[in-house]
């Protein structure tokens, strides 16, 4: 039951943290509006938070394996709700002063972020709950979070005004610190995931460029969502405000709009958590995107019509409620969990990478094409890129319950042949449609190399010595490889040495036993077989 509290308390301190900085997204820029009165300085403040947001999750995760997972996360949370408290107190008094209390927050932020999505994993393996369900789960809490918190704060700042918000929200974050105080309780392991390694700051830092730079899954879909959390930027800020004025000239709407996309992603959160652990990843991502993606913008260029604009934008947020629980658990399947912290900073750096250069890029298209061009210029780059997985799609299928070097189901027969059949035919060009593996097997104290196309064998195994095998894998220049080929040759060769050392004593002893026979029968009178000397 205490298992199951402590992933119920993570799941709702996540909750409680994102309502929470949804509050401070509208109230710190409010608190600006009202004591400047300038709309530029609104601007330098988002941009003060997201950049260290963004930095602190690159070279900040580090010290998260370091010191602890859990440790980082109650204190960013604490530091948090210090800061935002600080903005409370000073921000309004003096503008220098309010950015860099917001680029501090921005920069705890980040690490704690990625701090609490480290810790998830070991909870919910406690709880004995599908890891797939949770992740589900909590991409729909923070949806819901978002809608919510965008309400509160309404209320609160028209209540409380913009200072009461803010402090409402360090409020959120010294709640969340305390239950992860009372709730989380993780092992020594799990806490300092990465303290095997022994590595320096710097070396971990590049373990984790590493990883990601040799993952061509997982660099796919980071650089997919890239593009399209630039055109979904876009499309916030700039086409469907435009749309709004241009065809219904009542701000109201963009509420109606937001809320619709919004509720459809709960929605569609709620019914994904239900049927998740039945539905083929791969293929609920690709429909997820096809039907959520480019039709937003489509609908847009094509009709002046609120009703369809919200129809289509409920039925994208259902569709779309897919790719955030399908993107999780591919992290966390497939990212080591000593990695876990500095890779899911550096990737969402690159996914929200995106957010910051989304506005200009979408100025700039209703700019140079209008508005109608600008849309269908969105629509077609946002389905070009969500074409990856069809054009990839011997890659993203290892997306269906694949971890890392566990190879990937086979074809069906009849699949390979056709495929083969176009690729010689010129119809298709994607490759050998077949795939080739070579495999360096040990077993029965030998190591032999097989061949396969697909199916069919094109070599009968065959055997090779250690030597050759180290040798093999030492020009692939992979060191995991080469370490655990060398640690088999060392064991063989260490067992060789142990007979041959058996062997050497038998024959010793055989040769001390023949020599006391060889004297014994020297003793024995001549001419006298038979008789035993006295």
């Amino acid at each position: 039951m205490r298992r199951r509290a402590a992933l119920i308390g993570l799941l709702g301190a996540e909750l409680v943290s994102t309502v929470g900085s949804r509050m401070s997204f509208l109230a710190i820029p409010w608190l600006v509006l009202v004591t400047t009165d300038d709309p530029t300085k609104v601007g330098v403040v988002a941009f003060a938070e997201a950049l260290p947001y963004i930095l602190a999750g690159i070279f900040g995760t580090p010290l998260a394996d370091r010191f602890g997972v859990r440790e980082v996360s109650i204190g960013t949370d604490l530091g948090s709700a210090l800061v935002v408290g600080a903005i409370a107190a000073f921000g309004g008094s003096d503008f220098a002063v309010l950015v860099a209390l917001v680029a501090t927050l921005g920069a705890l932020r980040g690490v704690g972020d990625k701090s609490k999505r480290v810790l998830l994993p070991p909870v919910v393996e406690a709880s004995g709950t599908p890891m797939a369900r949770v992740t589900a789960v909590f991409s729909a809490l923070n949806r819901m979070a978002m809608v919510i918190g965008a309400a509160v704060a309404g209320v609160l700042i028209a209540w409380l005004g913009p200072v009461g918000a803010i402090w409402a929200d360090a409020a959120t974050f010294a709640a969340c610190a305390g239950v992860v105080v009372a709730l989380v309780r993780i092992t020594r392991e799990q806490n300092h995931p990465a303290r095997g390694t022994q590595e320096s700051y710097w070396q971990g830092l590049r373990t984790g460029f590493g990883f990601v730079r040799r993952e061509r899954l997982l660099r796919s879909l980071v650089g997919m969502m890239f593009v399209t959390n630039l055109f979904n930027q876009a499309s916030a800020v700039v086409f469907i405000p435009m749309w709004v004025r241009e065809h219904l000239g009542s701000p109201v709407a963009l509420g109606w709009i937001g809320g619709a996309f919004a509720l459809g992603a709960i929605a569609g959160g709620a019914a994904f958590a239900a049927l998740v652990t039945r539905l083929p990843r791969y293929a609920t991502l690709v429909i997820g995107y096809f039907v959520g993606g480019a039709p937003r913008f489509l609908v847009l260029a094509l009709s002046d019509d609120l009703r369809v604009a919200l129809a289509v934008s409920f039925v994208s947020g259902v569709a779309m409620s897919s790719v955030n629980p399908t993107y999780g658990l591919l992290m966390f399947e497939r990212v080591p969990r000593a990695m876990q912290t500095r890779v899911f900073g550096l990737t969402g750096a690159i996914t929200f990478g995106g957010i910051p250069l989304g506005g200009m890029v979408g100025a700039w298209a209703v700019e140079t094409l209008g508005l109608s061009g600008g849309l269908w210029l969105a629509g077609v780059a946002y389905f070009a890129a969500t074409l990856t997985p069809v054009f990839g799609w011997r890659l993203w299928r290892q997306i269906d319950d694949i971890k890392p070097g566990k190879a990937a189901p086979d074809l069906p027969l009849w699949q390979e042949y056709l495929s083969e059949l176009g690729r010689r035919m010129g119809l298709v060009d994607t490759g050998p449609a077949v795939p080739v593996s070579v495999t360096l097997a040990y077993a029965g104290g030998g190591w032999t190399v097989t061949a396969r196309r697909g199916r069919r064998r094109l070599a009968r195994p065959y055997a090779v010595t250690s030597a050759a095998a180290l040798q093999h894998v030492a020009a692939l220049e992979l060191p995991e490889v080469y370490e655990t080929v060398e640690e088999v040759h060392l064991a063989r060769r260490r067992d060789a040495e142990r007979r041959a050392a058996v062997v050497r004593a038998n024959l010793r002893e055989l040769e001390s036993t023949l020599t006391e026979l060889r004297a014994a029968s020297a003793q024995w009178p001549s001419g006298q077989p038979g008789e035993r000397p006295r």
